[in-house]
């Protein structure tokens, strides 16, 4: 007897209101922020023609990434720490080196130290008659093993084994005497290479120290000897003439001079009225437009000079000489520019 096949089931339908109630909130707001990593997967093989079970929005919910990320995860937020602010101030700092040494900081321009080059001279000259002796030693043992032992010129094993060994051992003497020798030599060359301290800035260290009163009478004598002290840091270019602005800036008696050519660091750094902090870059922005500006007047004005003077009349010849050597000097003065700089411009 053959066997009645069975009906097809249905499967089961996804319009019912509390499936697609929680389908719909898997997707559209997964767990109060949470990420659902498989909602993609889902919604692909969400179809009316497959049979889809409750447990499947139990998967997802247990999928999704929890509310609160691990600690790790987490941004956090850095609290402001004033420590570095408090390093820079000059104020915060005890009376004595510490306080010294938070105002050679604030400015480039007051980093300066003794080049110590009289003591440098006489190590490097104590050092030098020291090889002189010891020269003078290896030049006599070559001559007396000249009449006595010539052979032991011509080999050094030979020379190595004879007993005493005096010149193997003084020859050692004489190359540790070339390290020191040679390390002396290297020091003063590499110091020789910093240029002086400017008379502004060790002028203005020297005022500070003497009115803070921050070190001893004999720890504060190095700012006296001011051709032994070297500056740390290079100068920029047309520094004489940052520093001319600077102190014109100084001798205004404007509140607005300081907001526009100081930073907020450098306000709130020290509260003494003789101590003035300009920013380098805003200096430097406005001694550019100054230069820019005397760079036009000297190729306009002397151009509506000779425009206005009359033909074959001398004083063309004195216009055109005055404003030659005026650029000459502005270019020398304003600028780093060396000789053959200002020579080249100048021809130009």
């Amino acid at each position: 007897m053959d066997s009645i096949p069975e009906t097809p089931r249905t499967p089961p339908r996804l319009d019912t209101d509390l499936e697609k109630q929680e389908i719909d909130e898997v997707f559209a707001s997964p767990s109060q922020g949470g990420t659902t990593v498989v909602a993609d997967e889902f919604q692909a093989q969400a179809s009316p023609k497959l049979g889809i079970k409750r447990s499947i929005t139990d998967y997802l919910r247990r999928v999704s990434l929890p509310d609160k990320f691990p600690e790790p995860w987490r941004r956090r937020t850095v609290e402001p720490c004033d420590e570095a602010e408090r390093i820079q101030r000059i104020d915060s700092h005890p009376e004595g080196y510490p306080q010294l040494a938070a105002f050679i900081n604030s400015d480039d321009n007051f980093a300066m130290c003794r080049r110590f080059g009289f003591l440098h001279q006489r190590v490097l000259l104590y050092r030098q008659d020291e090889l002189r002796d010891l020269e003078d030693q290896l030049v006599r043992l070559d001559d007396e093993d000249k009449e006595e032992m010539p052979k032991a010129l011509k080999s050094r094993k030979l020379d190595d084994i004879r007993e005493g060994g005096y010149r193997r051992g003084l020859i050692q003497q004489i190359d540790d005497k070339l390290k020191e020798y040679v390390d002396v030599v290297e020091r003063i060359k590499s110091l020789s290479a910093y240029k002086s301290a400017s008379t502004r800035d060790h002028t203005s260290v020297s005022n500070w120290l003497t009115n803070s009163a921050a070190l001893s009478g004999e720890e504060s004598e190095f700012i006296q000897h001011k051709s032994d002290l070297i500056a740390l840091a290079d100068l920029e270019e047309g520094s004489w003439f940052d520093g001319f602005v600077e102190d014109c800036l100084s001798k205004i008696p404007c509140h607005a001079t300081r907001l526009l050519f100081t930073s907020p660091d450098q306000r709130n750094s020290t509260k003494d009225a003789y101590v003035h902090l300009y920013s380098k870059a805003r200096i430097n922005i406005l001694v550019r437009l100054v230069v820019c500006l005397l760079a036009v007047l000297l190729l306009m004005v002397p151009v509506v000079l000779l425009l206005l003077v009359p033909a074959l009349n001398p004083i063309k010849i004195v216009v055109i000489v005055l404003f030659t050597l005026f650029f000459s000097f502005v270019l020398s003065v304003c600028t780093r520019a060396k000789r053959h700089d200002v020579f080249g411009a100048t021809a130009a």
